[in-house]
């Protein structure tokens, strides 16, 4: 069955420029905190990086007293059995139901489980839409 929570993500606004995100990761593992899920991207002159970290409070005042424009955003952390297949339900109820996915971003490494982060127009109705999903 896959799991669904809601998650506090961190949204993180810098120049787009060399050695960002290097500086962001320097930051975060000088405050001894965790990068669980992290997602970049290039908007012409900024960045935006999307991260889930162990330590969010203490990470965003951080950033925040370096000058970074750092928002929080509300997204599911969905885990799912790494197999062919295994998000199309997850999609297609979240279609069906009418809740729109906004992003999606993951990673595996081989692992039994994947774990996604779906941010949707609806995250509380989405993690009961997921979570009533069987296997």
């Amino acid at each position: 069955m896959p799991k669904a929570r809601i998650v506090r993500q961190l949204v993180v606004e810098a120049p787009n420029e060399v050695g960002t995100l290097g500086r962001i990761c320097d930051l975060i593992a000088k405050l001894g905190a965790n990068i669980l899920h992290m997602c970049g991207s290039a908007l012409t002159e900024e960045a935006r990086f999307m991260l889930t970290v162990d330590k969010t409070d203490e990470v965003k005042a951080a950033l925040m007293k370096e000058g970074y424009d750092v928002s929080e955003a509300e997204a599911l952390e969905v885990e799912l059995k790494n197999a062919p297949g295994t998000l199309e339900p997850v999609a297609a109820v979240l279609a069906r139901e009418a809740v729109d996915i906004i992003y999606h971003y993951a990673t595996t490494n081989g692992a039994p489980t994947v774990k996604c982060i779906i941010a949707t127009n609806d995250n509380q109705k989405a993690q009961s839409l997921i979570t009533g999903l069987s296997d």
